[in-house]
């Protein structure tokens, strides 16, 4: 996940069920704390506790491919919620490149399972 105007990334995971799609936050970071409203994150995530970023229906989702991620990520939001950028490879550098190439039939999966609305 990335903040688009500060641009910083944190590790999460995605879950993709016939109903949701759900983000989970795997790493601290302070503007995830902010943007999700829980001010102990740190200690919840240190304590083992699972945290979304969001949980949205899946029937709901706004979702846009992203040019600029090579097609590697995306913008999802669900009605008038908060919009998230999710980028399936690291975000920057000859890392994201590489990633891009090797992680492609997986890019495309998600692709598929999530097209733009």
């Amino acid at each position: 996940m990335e903040k688009r105007l500060n641009p910083i990334s944190t590790r999460a995971a995605l879950e993709l069920t016939d109903d949701k799609l759900r983000c989970t936050v795997n790493e601290y970071s302070k503007w995830i704390e902010k943007a999700i409203g829980i001010s102990d994150l740190r200690s919840r995530l240190q304590a083992g506790e699972e945290v979304a970023a969001f949980d949205f229906r899946r029937d709901q989702l706004k979702i846009k491919w992203l040019k600029q991620f090579l097609n590697a990520g995306f913008s999802v939001s669900e009605g008038s919620s908060r919009r998230w950028l999710v980028s399936l490879v690291y975000p920057t550098g000859i890392l994201a490149l590489v990633e891009v190439v090797d992680g492609w039939d997986v890019h495309n999966e998600w692709r598929r399972a999530l097209p733009p609305t």
